[in-house]
Parts: structure tokens; sequence; C-alpha cells
């Protein structure tokens, strides 16, 4: 099972929070006035266009990107001030699944889960180590445990996903961070990978974003949807709320017909 919430959390803290972000790459605006705030065991929904700026957000979440204006808070520190060293620390109480997957195609997939172990901030706590039973474990929970000795480029598409996710998990974060987990998989498979997540979350007590195009895979993750349009938040809430507002642009979007 995913391994157990540490107890030491201050519950009542954001997890992470964008204060009217503005940030431009290569001359275009790619994130224009943003607030979120993620708050430990709520999920999240980030929904919108390729392009629209959802991976940016995700990776100014983290101090990948630091943003021209507004701040970036993560566990009420704020990224523009953080030392290297700082920013290092903070990262280890992350988990990010990345849209290729990013597993270290030459060493098997159960090691693959340790490695991240180890760069966890559980992995530095003696008195609670991720075990290779954890691991093992774990990759029970995802169907993959005869896959733990299997290299990465020997699995399928949705196999690679759903390592992905398990090594994004292993280290007990106190933030998850899903970037288009279903993206070019069939649907049959898109819906095992968010029943998976879901199932996941229910013995986490981690703040989970994920990222989508797709308003279906939004809709079975969470309520709590942000419709991510320019770089704004162009709206938020339930898929019913926001189709009650009988917008357009949302209108079109959720019937998959993209207006561009």
């Amino acid at each position: 099972m995913v391994p157990s919430p540490s107890p030491s959390r201050a519950p009542t803290q954001a997890v992470a929070a964008l204060q009217d972000v503005q940030l431009s790459l290569g001359g275009r605006v790619i994130l224009d006035g943003l607030s979120l705030t993620l708050q430990p065991g709520t999920k999240t929904a980030l929904l919108g266009e390729s392009s629209c700026g959802k991976s940016v957000l995700l990776k100014t979440l983290v101090g990948l990107f630091r943003p021209q204006r507004g701040r970036a808070l993560l566990f009420g520190r704020d990224l523009a001030q953080a030392s290297p060293r700082e920013l290092a620390t903070l990262r280890r109480r992350i988990g990010m699944q990345f849209q290729a997957g990013a597993l270290f195609d030459s060493i098997p997939v159960q090691l693959n889960l340790w490695l991240a172990s180890q760069e966890s901030s559980r992995g530095s706590k003696l008195q609670n180590p991720v075990t290779e039973a954890d691991i093992l474990d774990l990759l029970g929970q995802v169907g993959l445990r005869e896959a733990a000795d299997r290299l990465p480029a020997s699995l399928s598409g949705g196999m690679r996903k759903r390592a992905a996710l398990a090594r994004a998990l292993i280290g007990d974060p106190e933030l998850a961070i899903f970037d288009e987990p279903t993206a070019g998989l069939d649907p049959q498979t898109s819906s095992l990978i968010i029943n998976l997540l879901n199932n996941l979350a229910q013995n986490s007590q981690a703040a989970m974003i994920l990222a989508t195009t797709d308003p279906d895979v939004a809709r079975r993750f969470t309520d709590q949807v942000i419709l991510i349009r320019a770089g704004q938040a162009y709206a938020t809430g339930s898929l019913t709320e926001l189709r009650a507002r009988g917008d357009p642009y949302i209108d079109n979007y959720l019937q998959r017909q993209l207006v561009v």
C-alpha cells in the first residue's frame, strides 16, 4: 500500500500557492496574473487546451520557473527567496509524474522507484525508510508487481504511465503532481489510470494536482477543476458548475470543440 502519511505535517498550511503570477518565456506571456492555492489532502484538475500554460504552471509551483511578477509559495516558503539548497530540500517533499514518464531506461522499474524514494524526504528518515516490500506493494497496487525487474523500454505505454505514477507516490509526498497522465492512451487505459490514481489517493494525504486536456479525465479525478485559458484561471468549480455559466468558450471546450 501507499506509505502512511508522516504525522508531523501541519494540516492547516497551504502546500503550494501562486499569487498573481506573471511569467513570460521567449517574449510570450505564458501565465498572466494567475492565482491558485493547494491544501493538504485535496485534488485539483488543471483543464485546458495544449499550450495554454498548464505544464509551465506546474513547473512554476516547484520552482523550475520563477515568475517576473507575483509569488510562488511552496510549503509556505517564497521560492524567489529560497537558496538552491533550500529549494532542493523543499522538492524532496514532492512527487511528480512527467508527461513522458522520465523513467531511467537502463535500470528496472523497481530500482526506479527505489532511487525516487531515496531522493524524497522520507528517504532521509532512517526511522521510516522505504523498503523493498513497500515498493513491491505499490507496484502491485498499479498492476506491475510482475514487471518489477523489467526495464521501462520493455513496457507498454500504459505500463510506463503506471510505473511513473508509482514512482511519483513512493516517497509519501506532500504534493503529488501529474502532468497529462493519460496523454496518448486509449480510452480504456486512460480510465484505468484515473481509477488507479483515485484508489491511491485514498491512502495519501498529499495535495494532488493533475493537468489534462480531457474534460472527462478531469471529471473522473475531482470536482475541483480550474479551466486554464491563455495563462489565466478562466473558470473554477465542478464541470457541472462550469456548464451552468452558459459561457460559449466553456461550452465549446467541454464538447471537445476547442476554440482556437
